[in-house]
């Protein structure tokens, strides 16, 4: 789209007295490979082009969005959002800056009869592992996102984004015992993401856990201490404070954490951060939804709640400056303050001393899904991966194990804190839809939560 054709639709908006014009233009392409059955079962592909239009007049925001890219569309749906006010133009345009490009240069990718060649590889390597494997499903996936973002104030910027992911599953049965796993890997990378993985470790492992997930038995519930593996163990520090730190819920009072900047609300082994710039992290972007560009935001420090995760709208409610974390899932979405990679920052507990401290306890390896009430606070997750402490020494494999509480709680009770951070990819979704994040933590140790699991006979 033309630079011309931006400044008219900005100007357009202006007309009626808006405070704030912008525009956001989007083409995307998906394409996905699933390999199930033996075979190569599926190449999907997806396009979507369109552009979102936002005007704001001090606290109220009017949003449009089409994928009709006429200039006499464009026109009209300007003239729609403009109509939600009724005064004389105030600001005028700024004229645009000098386009500024950010893009992921890519090696040599793999061609789709390569990358056929090499799920199969991944297939067979896992299937004759053991003789109870009885089904291999993987799944990989890679998106190209151009994004193109003008706004009144003379901001003119584009950014080219890919994305690649590998997810793997694997289904173990032995008579009427039933069990799954599964392997997840993504990058803000191409297809070279394949060659940063180390297949035999990885299949190893998920053989182990599959045949431990198969005979486990059923945790028993009660309130005990509890170490979280490193990894995507993050998520409940990202469920449940991360969310609590949007400005989305923070600035209209719904967050439990809303009026809780420089307090105390978490063990001083609590330092949480939220960093878009990680280089070829999933959650990773050079600019953010609203063109800022992305930066490593310190949350929590040292157990003192410091800042917020803040966006346009929400500056203007909480004058607070703009962190860059606007984010949206594509054009037909207004963006709003959304997490990047958020991770509990490592410390220097070793875990061997965590296992040792606890006579009966839950080692949760690995996280499942799981819900939280920003407004409360309160959450429940599922282990995916939980064994048993006994006596200060790993045991039994269990299952059925979730982890219930409340964020206020946990923040508190976070007694040790390991060096080993890592972390692991999904999607989150909020107000301005399903976006790719990272979730992190070294592995810690939680003095006593309630752990949900049958009732002990």
């Amino acid at each position: 789209m033309k630079k011309e054709t931006i400044i008219k639709i900005l100007n357009e908006m202006l007309a009626t007295g808006g405070d704030f014009a912008e525009s956001f233009l989007e083409h995307k392409t998906t394409k996905r490979f699933t390999y199930i059955n033996n075979r190569l079962d599926q190449v999907a592909y997806n396009e979507i082009s369109g552009i979102g239009l936002r005007l704001a007049q001090e606290n109220n925001m009017y949003y449009a969005s089409t994928n009709d890219l006429t200039l006499s569309n464009l026109l009209n749906l300007a003239s729609e959002l403009k109509e939600n006010l009724t005064g004389k133009r105030k600001i005028s345009l700024k004229k645009l800056e000098r386009l500024k490009s950010y893009s992921y240069k890519l090696p040599y990718q793999y061609t789709d009869l390569e990358l056929r060649d090499k799920l199969k590889e991944i297939n067979d390597l896992i299937r004759k592992q053991d003789k109870r494997i009885e089904q291999v499903s993987i799944n990989l996936s890679q998106v190209h996102d151009k994004v193109l973002i003008a706004n009144h104030r003379g901001l003119y910027r584009q950014e080219k984004r890919i994305r690649t992911r590998l997810f793997i599953q694997v289904y173990f049965k032995d008579q009427e015992k039933i069990a799954n796993v599964h392997f997840s890997k993504g990058l803000a990378c191409g297809y070279e993401l394949l060659d940063t993985i180390d297949f035999p470790k990885e299949v190893k492992r998920l053989l182990k856990l599959g045949l431990d997930k198969l005979y486990a038995k059923p945790c028993v519930g009660k309130v005990m201490p509890v170490i979280i593996g490193s990894g995507f163990g993050g998520v409940i520090f990202h469920e449940a404070c991360g969310h609590a730190m949007e400005a989305t819920s923070v600035a209209d009072g719904l967050s439990v954490l809303s009026g809780k900047l420089n307090q105390v609300i978490a063990s001083p082994k609590v330092t949480i951060i939220d960093d878009g710039t990680i280089k070829g992290a999933w959650g990773s972007n050079m600019i953010d939804d609203e063109g800022r560009k992305t930066q490593k935001n310190v949350l929590i420090k040292d157990g003192v709640l410091v800042n917020y995760l803040i966006d346009e709208l929400n500056n203007r409610k909480m004058h607070m400056q703009e962190t860059g974390s606007a984010r949206r899932e594509d054009y037909t979405f207004a963006p709003t303050s959304r997490m990047n990679n958020t991770y509990l920052a490592k410390g220097t507990d070793k875990i061997e001393d965590m296992i040792k401290s606890i006579d009966l306890g839950l080692y949760a390896v690995s996280l499942g899904g799981g819900s939280v009430s920003p407004e409360t606070g309160d959450f429940n997750f599922g282990c995916d991966e939980a064994y048993m402490i006994r006596g200060g020494k790993v045991a039994e494999a269990v299952s059925m194990a979730s982890l219930i509480g409340n964020t206020k709680d946990i923040l508190k009770e976070v007694e040790m804190v390991s060096d080993d951070l890592a972390l692991g990819e999904g999607m989150c979704g909020s107000l301005s839809g399903s976006v790719p994040v990272n979730v992190g933590e070294p592995t810690i140790k939680v003095g006593h939560i309630l752990v949900g699991g049958v009732k002990d006979v």
